[in-house]
Parts: C-alpha cells; structure tokens; sequence
C-alpha cells in the first residue's frame, strides 16, 4: 500500500517517468531473455536497437567489427533487434541461391536509389526480374567485348599518365588514377561520353558516390525510420550532414543530365526514338527496351534511377577493387613478380599501336593473375554490405540445425565469411593466390560473395572483372611498380612480415563499399621486353 500511496502523490511528470522506465525495462528483458532471437550473442544494444548499427556504419568499420565480433561469438551474430549475421558455410546457398521470393531483399535497400528503386534496391522480385532482363545484354561479355575500344582509349590516357610520373621520378597516388580511369570508363561505356577526369586530373569532376554510400548505408541499418530520415534529415542544418545530401543531388543531377542527353540524341523527327545508333552503350540499350509483356518503355524517371545506380555502382567498387589487387602485390612481391613472369611468357609486348591487351586473350592466358584477382576478392571484398534477407515462409528456415523463424533478417557480411577461419583456414589474413591450386579450395570459389550471389547477383560482374584483368596485366607488362615508402618496401620483402609469412591486411574504411584508408604511393619505371 505505500507503493500505492507514493504513486498517489507523486506528480504527473514523475509518474511518467516511473512507467516508462518499467516499460523500457520490459523492453530490455523480452529482447535479451525472451526475444526468439536472444539465445544468440551479440553486443547489448545491437539487440535492443537498429541505431546500434548506424553507429557502425558511421565509424567506418562496420564490416570489420562484424567480422571481429564473429570472432568472438562464432559462426551466428546477433548485430540488431530482429537481424543475425552468419558465416555458415551452408548459408550461402540456402539464403542467397534457394532463397528467391521466400527470402527477399529486406527494407535496408529502400535507403538505396535516388528517386525510386533501381535494379539494385529494387524489392519486388517480379520487377526485378524484368528489369534485369532488359539490361542483361549490357552487361554482357559480347557487349564488352563491342566496347573494348573505349576501354583501351581511357588505358590509353591512364598509360601516358604513368609514363609522365615515371619521368619525374617521384612518387604518385596510383589509387587516384585508377580511381580516375574507371569514371571515365564508366561514362564511355553507359553514356557514351567520358566524363573527362584523367585528362583534366581534376578531383572536383568525380561522382561524390561515397556520399551517396554512406547516406544510404546509414539510412537504411535503421529501417524503421529510413523513409522518415530521407524526408526530414535533409532539413537538418548540420554541415556533415549538408555534404552527404550534396553528394546525393549532385551523383543524381548527373545521372538526370546523362539522361536527358542521350534521349535528346535519340530522338527522331516524329518525336519516336531513333532506329539505328552507331554507338550502342549501356543507358541507349535501356531506353529502346520494352516491358516483355506490355511493349512499355521505361520512363525518364526509371532511366534516371538506373543511370544512377551506374554512377554508383561503376565506379567506386572497380576502382576500390584494383587498387586493393595492386596493393596485395605490391606487398607482396613474390606473387607480383610471378604474374609479371606469366605475362612476358603468354603475352607478346605491346605493339606501337596497341593500347591494352584485348580481354579474350588475357583472360585466357594469365590464369595465375586470374587467381590473383580471386584472393583478391576473397580477402578483401569491396561489396561489404551485410546482404540481408527477409524469412517470408511462414514455416521458417533452418541452417547447421538452427530454426530461424519468419520475420528474422539473415545476412551474410562477404568480408566476415571470407575470413572464416572454419572455411579458409587459419592464414585467411594472408593473401596467398597458391591456395588455389588446391582443389578443394577452388571449388569453394561458388561461395565468394564479392559481387553477392544468386539473382541478385551484381549485374555489372563481368564488366567489373574483364576491366580489371584488362588494365592489370596492361600495366604490368608496361610499367614496374615498387612501393614508395622505403620501410613499406622492407615490410614487403619479409623483413618486418607477419609471422605468417605474408603482409598484414591493409588498413581499410567502409561506407558500405570498402576501400583503402588512404592512397597507394608507389614508384613506378617503364619496362623494356
């Protein structure tokens, strides 16, 4: 009865206060002790709030504390209220290959797209699908393969580039390079027109997709709220928060000018599109297909939508990837001088009019580089978003004899599992191309996850990859390239190594796409053959 009393006379303020402190520790108890997903482990507020992952991303490192926090727990994570990370080797598939419409896209990659979803944030299976369809030849193989002379233009500039340091004889940012030869390759591939960066080596002309990145990122790790956020957050006076906004309008502003471009070009003199185009690129490919059912044709705003996700998706992962590949050999030299040594052995010289290699004959001929970019890939994917999927079966699913109930986001962070030492092995910190050569290795590479897997696979694949073997062994065969701080170069040679015999990992950030914390400086001389 004193309880009672004292509650009587207590003030209004101070009674609310007293209830919601109960009702918050309620809260507390069913999302630790109660929840169906409680018995797994993860940090305290990761279980009692999605803003527990914000802060992750925010810091820059969320996948790699995830991975750390595996580590520690094991192969199940519990990183927010209703959302479990799993490294399971049998996850992948079950998740991302059989998973299909009982396992969509969750509503974090509602954050993602400018104005409505592109193919990448798209939700709907059924709309997916045909978009994908429409854009498939695009990112095609063949469809490379008609565009390489773009590609060797920009290898071209990127070359003369090189050359120029190697006549001053003082170290360059090799990171900025690439980074500036994929804008432009990006803008001659799907716009037909470079954006100009390599030649004007101006950091004011790239994409501000980073921006763009980590605003989403952030935005969509709290769901409940994201569409709240992309309202009200612009209205925020915080000059952080400006600048990511920014970033957005202007990678937004870009791919609508791309587009009204080209559909200007387009255009015939009865107000129909024009039949024939010399140049086809990836955005002229998407504005003349048509719905397989209706005959519709996209709309401006869906086109704007796609083209963004080219400017996003096209240029910082590529680039992010490649730098990452010449840091790994660079650190690394014994692996560096072997895809050297297999170059001058398959590969003639260039000649005077030849620009790049052409990506039949390197893909072909350069296998050890080709397992080069895998370990790549493996130990240092870019894609390092954890891909969450929703359970929509109203009878769950079960992994490794775990029951995860309808309702449970799964997710599988590629850089988590690729350095699961239950999957690579005690030495998944070092990059070792050779362990490939084991069979039972290779035929783990169906689980790398760098691009994500299954029909949402990353549909810009093969233009990635083919790019990349592409100015690799280009570069290789003209240039030699050697590390620009002398106590980095000794750390290389196995003077100060880890005790695994190989370089440490590299120091990395992580807007959602990973990338090395700073530049890549190096030396460089050309090569005589």
């Amino acid at each position: 009865m004193t309880l009672i009393s004292d509650l009587v006379i207590m003030t209004p303020l101070a009674t609310a206060a007293v209830l919601l402190s109960a009702l918050a520790l309620c809260y507390i108890i069913y999302q630790r002790y109660l929840h169906p997903l409680a018995k797994y482990s993860g940090p305290f507020l990761a279980s009692l709030t999605d803003l527990w992952q914000v802060h992750q991303f925010l810091s820059l490192q969320q996948p790699y504390n995830l991975t750390r926090l595996h580590e520690r727990y094991g192969p199940i994570v519990r990183y927010g209220p209703d959302k479990l990370s799993i490294t399971h080797e049998s996850a992948i598939p079950i998740i991302y290959q059989k998973g299909g419409r009982s396992m969509p896209k969750t509503e974090f990659y509602d954050a993602y797209g400018a104005a409505h979803p592109n193919v990448f944030g798209m939700r709907d299976e059924s709309m997916h699908s045909t978009r994908r369809r429409h854009m498939s030849h695009s990112f095609s193989a063949s469809y490379i393969k008609e565009m390489e002379q773009y590609l060797d233009l920009n290898i071209a500039i990127l070359r003369s580039k090189i050359r120029a340091h190697c006549a001053t004889d003082q170290p360059f940012d090799l990171k900025k390079l690439l980074h500036y030869y994929v804008i432009d390759v990006l803008g001659e591939l799907a716009f037909s027109q470079s954006f100009g960066v390599q030649e004007a080596d101006d950091e004011s002309l790239v994409p501000p997709v980073v921006e763009h990145s980590l605003l989403a990122a952030v935005t969509g790790a709290w769901p409940a709220m994201t569409m709240t956020l992309k309202k009200w957050l612009p209205c925020v006076p915080h000059s952080g928060l400006q600048k990511l906004f920014a970033g957005r309008k202007a990678c937004a502003d870009l791919a609508s000018a791309c587009v009204q471009r080209r559909l200007k070009g387009l255009e015939g003199k009865d107000g129909e599109l024009a039949a024939d185009e010399e140049r086809k690129d990836i955005l002229t490919n998407l504005i003349k297909a048509k719905h397989p059912e209706t005959g519709a044709r996209l709309t401006p705003i869906d086109l704007e939508t796609e083209a963004f996700g080219f400017i996003i998706a096209g240029t910082h992962t590529t680039s992010a990837t490649t730098s990452l590949l010449f840091y790994h050999l660079l650190h690394n030299p014994q692996w560096l001088h072997k895809c050297v040594a297999e170059i001058d052995a398959n590969l003639p010289p260039l000649g005077a009019n030849e620009d790049a290699y052409p990506v039949s004959t390197a893909e072909s001929a350069l296998p050890f580089l080709r397992n080069c970019m895998r370990e790549n890939f493996r130990i240092t994917p870019v894609f390092t978003m954890p891909l969450a999927r929703r359970v929509k079966d109203t009878a769950g699913v079960t992994i490794e004899g775990e029951y995860f109930p309808k309702g449970t986001s799964l997710a599988v962070c590629n850089h988590a599992f690729h350095h699961n030492p239950a999957v690579w092995g005690r030495d998944h910190n070092t990059f070792n191309p050779a362990r490939w050569d084991d069979p039972a290795v290779n035929a783990k590479a169906r689980l790398l996850m760098h691009f994500g897997l299954g029909g949402r696979q990353c549909i810009g694949k093969t233009v990635a990859t083919t790019n990349i073997i592409k100015v690799v062994s280009t570069l290789l065969t003209e240039f030699e390239f050697e590390l620009a701080d002398e106590g980095e170069r000794r750390g290389a040679a196995g003077d100060t190594g880890d005790k695994n015999g190989g370089s440490p990992m590299p120091e990395l950030v992580s807007v959602g796409i990973s990338d090395l914390k700073g530049g890549l400086l190096v030396n460089a001389r050309e090569r005589v053959r």
